[in-house]
């Protein structure tokens, strides 16, 4: 007689979709708690949640990412480069070349801070140099969600805006060509190395005019302030993501440059769900949990020295040159102040500009890398809380019995 049973056979084993579950649960829970309880962003709790599961045993290997979770990091980035990129307005830069002359200057004073540094450490050129031009942007995730979350306003935080987004694109380029000076001088074919960069960068900027162009068009038959409508621009930069990472483009400079295309032709920015809905805030969720489950115990233990030096030395150049060019631009001695203060975050693309890095020609040693994720760690949670107080203190941010709640993403 056939073995014959009520109900199927259970089996106990916890497949990845739970602890993918949980782990979002956590970093939604700790995200909420530092914003309602502590006015803290949410992002230092999703950060903090993806900590605490990598030192319980949980985390993920940052130089060797599973392919699902860069595709996660990849198009969450894509999304926030694209979105900060159109909130650039270039009119604005040739009106006052004041405000690009601060982007280059204290972009290039962290830059050179931190290189001295690591040459005092003896990690100098010309790894050290990458890293140091990896780790030299503010992260323009944390710019975008302070601006969203608190609802600041003011030339500040747009001028935080407009610094990282450009930060980000002279990290991308000075990573790149540094990578190819350093195939050059190993490589035997040293014009390889410099046509392989110059191929990836040609290449993002033909697919950010197809992108920017595309959005354009679409944008004649859609509304994107829609949510549903918002669902075909994230289906937009995702193909374009695809695209560029099958073709090994830049998948960083791609949705940044289309984003500044896109504004520089047109009068006002557009209207549409921060970070393209539901879907987009999901992805942004991952992203930071990601970023702190990758960070390593080990290597911030190890790096953590190395990496508060360079934090320091990379918040003297930064608040160095608004210090010094921000009355020029048209602010005040305290939103100078301010603004230097305000660009100390370091997070994703830092982080994935260090993975590309570690991952290509470089042969960047353990050391160095320890002391660049560690310096993420630490410009990600301990720069972004001083970039909140600075923002409060400019002014840019309603007083709390204004905005208790923050903004639900």
């Amino acid at each position: 007689m056939p073995d014959v049973h009520a109900f199927p056979p259970l089996t106990f084993h916890a497949d990845g979709l739970l602890w993918v579950g949980l782990a979002l649960v956590l970093a939604s829970l700790m995200g909420e708690s530092v914003l309602r309880l502590l006015r803290w962003p949410r992002l230092i709790g999703y950060m903090t949640a993806g900590l605490l599961i990598a030192i319980g045993g949980g985390g993920l290997p940052a130089l060797d990412l599973q392919p699902g979770a860069r595709a996660v990091v990849d198009a969450a980035l894509a999304m926030l480069l694209f979105e900060i990129g159109h909130r650039v307005n270039l009119h604005w830069l040739r009106a006052n070349p004041w405000l690009l002359a601060t982007a280059i200057g204290e972009w290039t004073a962290a830059f050179a801070a931190m290189v001295v540094v690591l040459g005092m450490l003896g990690m100098g050129a010309p790894t050290g140099m990458a890293v140091a031009a990896a780790l030299a942007c503010t992260a323009p995730a944390v710019a975008l969600r302070l601006s969203g979350e608190f609802n600041a306003r003011g030339q500040v935080t747009e001028r935080l805006l407009v610094l990282s987004a450009l930060g980000a694109t002279l990290s991308a380029l000075a990573v790149g060509l540094l990578t190819a000076w350093m195939g050059a001088q190993t490589g035997r074919h040293w014009w390889y190395a410099i046509t392989q960069q110059f191929y990836a960068i040609g290449g993002a900027v033909f697919a950010a005019a197809i992108l920017a162009w595309a959005v354009n068009w679409v944008e004649k038959h859609f509304d994107f302030a829609d949510e549903g409508a918002a669902l075909l621009l994230v289906g937009l930069i995702l193909l374009a993501l695809s695209v560029t990472r099958m073709l090994q483009w830049s998948t960083l400079l791609t949705p940044l440059l289309a984003g500044l295309l896109l504004r520089a032709n047109s009068e006002r920015p557009r209207v549409w769900p921060r970070h393209f809905g539901t879907a987009g805030g999901v992805l942004v969720v991952l992203l930071f949990l990601i970023l702190g489950m990758s960070l390593r115990w080990q290597d911030l233990r190890e790096g953590f020295a190395a990496g508060v030096a360079l934090m320091a030395a990379r918040a003297a150049g930064k608040l160095a040159i608004p210090l010094l060019l921000g009355p020029a631009s048209g602010l005040s001695g305290r939103q100078s102040a301010a603004l230097g203060l305000a660009l100390n975050p370091v997070a994703a693309v830092s982080f994935v500009l260090l993975l590309d890095l570690s991952q290509g020609r470089a042969n960047v040693p353990q050391s160095l890398l320890a002391a660049g994720f560690a310096s993420i760690a630490i410009g990600g949670l301990a720069g972004t809380l001083l970039a909140r107080w600075a923002l409060g203190r400019a002014g840019d941010i309603p007083p709390p019995d204004r905005n208790a709640r923050g903004d639900k993403t």
